[in-house]
């Protein structure tokens, strides 16, 4: 007795041998190639330097080149753990998700039953193609060729015709010899309602042949020839012992032998039979789901194929939800080996209109332009809401923090915490404003100056040294607790001198590299922020830095705070306040009362801030002066 042919290639369509070897061995990182499936480490089973142990998954089987041991998932669990056939099919079938016979064995009547089945559905899908070349099939042969498919890409994508009569297919397999029971149990007919006889599934349909993994027919997807008809545009066949369309993509045999070939790092998913067929003629590996949204067993086959999957849809809004609804779906198990890229044709267009307006060049500029899996993220949870209340940015960071710990690879969820926390950080900061001139008193220059001589210019070009921008910046980098409080004002801070803006845009990205819920800011120092700016090719700045004082020991929080607010209300805030009551000033004076009563209270604001300003300064020591947070 034996399992049947059938449940074992089931359960190794479902299972990754690369997964399972790689618990067990250290795969060579110079010579293998996750992307395309390909792995290679020293073998179990002999011992040896340079590895000769090579497992292709897309296939399903190991070989060691060196003692000859080969096999399948099967095989390898048998010499790895000392397992019975049985033992190793029922471990692996428990983590496929397929259902043993309840002997555990093959049932030989119920096998030979399931070759009856295939030979239903074969048969059917060569009555299709022969009613397709018929004179009745002059419409669906119109329609084909429309789309640029000729007689050569009917042949090759299995296309056929069911002609538009109840049961044209059921006389014609019944006269081979089928029953009507095995033609119903193949999805090729349904049973009629309340009594009625039984009816063809598909009628006035273009026919595309849906296969296994081994190639033979198990089911159809069937597309309406008349538009005006009140029906589905597409149907497929129901769910039958050979087909389950929650476990199928279309065209994956043929997809993985075209990625084996030109090496892309996964396979594109279509939305459409057409889309796929598209794809395959200008080259690209592709498959799509057969009426279903992608489901969580086809994602796992789509990994087995190639690493990096590019799931492409539709660029209409339910293309929008189609694509969100798979990125949830991928996200807990995203990890270094296996992720997706999204990408959205533009709207109106498929990717078969694309193939036959652009060619092969679009389709593959298209896929080129798929965003990874993280920007398709960011960029989803940004859009759904305006970010214009503190309560919206709120709920932006809390739903990607959500997204990344959905995922279970601990590296990735890191990385992807680490990233996407960056990005909002960045996103929500407020734009910097743009330096503007100021006369003396704080107004604006409001009228075109005079043309510069050369020796101003030259004067001007030279930075000027501003040493309580410097302090400020130091006592950013010294004290941590002042950069992770007040990054803001430090961003809003004018500097022109290009060596204290280079510190401080360096100090920025370690800053945001660092943003996080549970990170926290003690790791930016000297050090890292010289050897940041030098690798930035920042020597002179870098340079710069290694002539800061020692910081001075650190006082108690409080005491830091207040001088470093001091500095930063004299730097940055009365600043602001002299420009907007410029800006007052002066609509006062055109007649506006409301700016005229804003002016007043700003002024009086204004006093009270450089007051304190002076009295902060006061109590500082000259000490402080020269090495403190204050100049």
């Amino acid at each position: 007795m034996r399992f049947s042919d059938t449940l074992l290639r089931q359960v190794r369509d479902r299972v990754s041998i690369a997964d399972y070897a790689g618990k067990r061995l250290s795969w060579h990182k110079q010579k293998s190639r996750p992307s395309a499936g390909d792995y290679w480490a020293c073998c179990p089973f002999h011992q040896e330097k340079s590895p000769s142990f090579h497992v292709l998954d897309q296939k399903g089987l190991f070989k060691c080149f060196g003692c000859g041991e080969k096999g399948d998932v099967f095989t390898l669990a048998m010499k790895l753990e000392g397992l019975s056939f049985p033992e190793a099919v029922e471990k692996f079938a428990d983590i496929a998700g397929v259902q043993l016979p309840k002997d555990e064995y093959e049932d030989r009547g119920e096998n030979d039953r399931r070759k009856r089945l295939y030979a239903v559905t074969a048969g059917a899908a060569k009555l299709f193609a022969g009613a397709l070349r018929s004179s009745g099939g002059a419409e669906a042969r119109r329609y084909l060729q429309g789309r640029g498919l000729g007689p050569e890409e009917w042949e090759r994508f299995g296309i056929g015709f069911a002609p538009d009569e109840w049961t044209w297919t059921i006389d014609k397999l019944k006269a081979e010899g089928f029953t009507l029971e095995e033609i119903v149990a193949a999805g090729v007919a349904r049973e009629g309602d309340e009594g009625k006889r039984a009816i063809d599934t598909f009628r006035g349909r273009i026919t595309f042949e849906i296969t296994d993994t081994a190639g033979k027919a198990i089911g159809f997807g069937g597309r309406l020839l008349d538009p005006n008809a009140k029906a589905a545009k597409y149907i497929n066949s129901p769910e039958t012992a050979l087909y389950s369309k929650s476990r199928v993509l279309y065209r994956l045999k043929q997809a993985r032998e075209l990625l084996a070939k030109t090496k892309a790092p996964g396979l594109v998913v279509g939305e459409g039979y057409l889309d796929v067929i598209a794809f395959e003629r200008a080259g690209v590996a592709a498959v799509a789901p057969c009426g279903t949204a992608l489901t969580e067993d086809q994602l796992q086959l789509l990994w087995r194929a190639g690493g990096e999957p590019t799931l492409c849809f539709d660029g209409d809004s339910a293309g929008q939800r189609a694509a969100a609804r798979a990125l949830d779906l991928a996200l807990p198990h995203l990890s270094p080996t296996r992720t997706v890229r999204i990408a959205h044709a533009p709207a109106g267009q498929d990717p078969d209109d694309i193939f036959r307006s652009g060619g092969a060049e679009a389709l593959a500029a298209l896929i080129a332009a798929a965003s990874p899996a993280s920007d398709a993220l960011f960029e989803r949870e940004k859009n759904r809401r305006p970010l214009d209340t503190p309560e919206a940015r709120a709920a932006f960071q809390a739903a990607l923090r959500d997204a990344a710990n959905r995922i279970a690879d601990k590296d990735t969820q890191r990385a992807y915490f680490s990233e996407l926390m960056r990005r909002a950080n960045e996103a929500l900061r407020p734009p910097r404003q743009p330096w503007q001139p100021r006369q003396p008193g704080g107004a604006y220059q409001r009228s075109a100056p005079a043309p510069a001589t050369a020796e101003l210019k030259a004067i001007a070009a030279a930075p000027r040294p501003r040493p309580a921008a410097e302090n400020f910046l130091r006592a950013a980098v010294d004290y941590p607790g002042i950069l992770g409080r007040f990054a803001d004002w430090i961003e809003r801070l004018h500097m022109d001198d290009p060596d204290l803006e280079a510190i401080r845009s360096a100090l920025l990205q370690l800053s945001d590299a660092e943003f996080g819920a549970e990170t926290t800011l003690s790791g930016i120092d000297r050090n890292r922020l010289s050897l940041h700016l030098t690798r930035s090719g920042q020597e002179r700045a870098a340079a710069r830095l290694s002539r800061w004082p020692k910081p001075r020991p650190a006082a108690d929080d409080g005491e830091l705070e207040a001088e470093w607010l001091a500095l930063a209300t004299r730097e940055v805030v009365l600043p602001a306040i002299r420009e907007e009551l410029a800006e007052l000033k002066h609509a006062a004076a055109e007649g506006d009362d409301a700016a005229f009563v804003r002016f007043q209270a700003l002024s009086r604001e204004a006093r009270a801030i450089e007051a304190r300003a002076r009295e902060a300064k006061d109590t500082t020591t000259d000490t402080d002066e020269a090495d403190g947070l204050v100049a």
